[in-house]
């Protein structure tokens, strides 16, 4: 009765698909593939005004002159480009 006694069978009953080494390397690719597609994009804002205040200052001149600005809204929008209107806090 001592065949009571022995354990099971813990090998598995299937050969590995690769040998060790390719295995390893395999799972590395895999790795640095799935690495690469994880970086994020550096950030680029779609609809950014232009850095430059002159050009900033042009574009607001000309919605002016086209009648999109009022006077008052052409003085603020100057005003907070330049820097001159405090955000009130």
């Amino acid at each position: 009765m001592l065949f009571l006694y022995r354990p099971r069978q813990t090998y598995m009953p299937f050969r590995r698909p690769r040998q060790r080494m390719d295995q390893d390397r395999y799972n590395m690719e895999l790795q640095q593939a799935f690495s690469a597609t994880q970086q994020v994009p550096q950030y680029a804002p779609v609809d950014a005004p232009p850095a430059d205040p002159i050009a900033r200052l042009k574009d607001l001149a000309a919605l002016h002159e086209s009648g999109a600005l009022s006077d008052e809204e052409f003085a603020a929008a100057k005003s907070r480009l330049l820097g001159l209107d405090e955000p009130a806090t």
